[in-house]
């Protein structure tokens, strides 16, 4: 039997044993920032569609676990009838830490994102200093029961849309209002940055619009880093624009079953450049509502064309389920799989 080969042919010279000896550490520190830490939940609640881990303290885990079950109910009541909906399925598995910090020592290398959803669990942290903090979780519920139950394969910006469109929305103790604006939720907080003109072109040029075929391509439009805040305004408005406007609110469900890329847009709802000026109307419309300058808005449903500036008096208008105290929300949009 011949001898093996020696792994190396020639003797490894000084510099080259540094060089190995730095990436190793280099890709040692690389698995030490990203593995997950150990946790390990204090509390284990059960409903009827989820099952949640727990170190938040009973009273915050029944609170959540309550907006997570009106969630469901409020996107089943809506999507219910899509082609590959699941009724039965096991219960949906989540992952609630006491704060952000212990979220962010269990999950290192997050980035930006505030909660994010890994099948099989959904992973967010009880805001506790926010007015409402249950909405980073209800973004990431959403992407999990677009997986695990409707079974849906989306365009990146519905998929962010629709998180959007249910997370946004408000919550009273019996419901959760989808497509009821909440004020105090990403990316509503945000709102003035987007169409900061009532000209169109105008806000292209001013960057405050990215144009609708950006937008749904995902190509050609400005840097995702730098512009986070201002996709997730284009993601959640269109969504909601679609979702409520009467002329196609009935065409939404099909949209979502084609996955709502842009041939699959432009077949459902229309060509992409005039949908964009009616999608504008409706944002300045929208911002307006929020303003309290419009308050026919959201109850009569009605979508100006051309947009004109109300005339009614500025009122401020509360639109939160709960009263306004408590630290201002993050800034950090959501993220499921960072």
């Amino acid at each position: 039997m011949a001898p093996g080969k020696p792994f190396f042919r020639r003797k490894l010279q000084p510099r080259e044993i540094r060089w190995l000896a730095c990436l190793a550490v280099v890709l040692g520190l690389a698995v030490w920032r990203f593995t997950p830490r150990s946790w390990h939940p204090t509390l284990i609640v059960e409903t009827a569609h989820h099952k949640i881990y727990s170190t938040a303290t009973p009273q915050q885990t029944q609170d959540t676990a309550h907006a997570l079950e009106l969630l469901y109910i409020a996107y089943s009541n809506r999507l219910g009838s899509v082609n590959g909906w699941q009724r039965e399925h096991p219960r949906l598995q989540v992952r609630l830490y006491k704060d952000r910090d212990e979220m962010r020592r269990v999950n290192p290398g997050l980035g930006w994102a505030e909660a994010f959803y890994r099948e099989p669990f959904c992973r967010a942290y009880f805001s506790e200093g926010e007015i409402n903090p249950y909405h980073w979780m209800l973004h990431e519920s959403v992407h999990q029961l677009n997986n695990e139950v409707a079974h849906l394969k989306l365009a990146k910006w519905l998929e962010e849309g629709l998180a959007e469109y249910f997370s946004t929305s408000r919550i009273t103790a019996t419901e959760l209002a989808a497509g009821r604006i909440d004020l105090n939720t990403y990316p509503v907080w945000w709102i003035d940055n987007l169409a900061t003109s009532s000209n169109l072109a105008e806000n292209i040029n001013n960057r405050s619009v990215i144009p609708l075929r950006a937008i749904l391509t995902g190509n050609g439009g400005p840097g995702m880093n730098q512009n986070f805040n201002l996709y997730y305004l284009h993601w959640w408005t269109l969504t909601h624009f679609i979702f409520e406007s009467p002329k196609y609110h009935d065409r939404a469900l099909l949209l979502l079953q084609k996955g709502g890329g842009l041939d699959a847009f432009e077949e459902i709802i229309g060509p992409v450049e005039p949908v964009q000026i009616e999608w504008h109307d409706y944002v300045r419309r929208m911002k307006a509502a929020l303003a309290g300058k419009d308050r026919e808005f959201f109850k009569a449903q009605k979508i100006p064309r051309p947009f004109e500036p109300s005339t009614e008096p500025e009122q401020a208008k509360t639109i939160s389920w709960l009263p306004p105290t408590g630290a201002m929300p993050a800034t950090n949009p959501p993220g499921h799989d960072p």
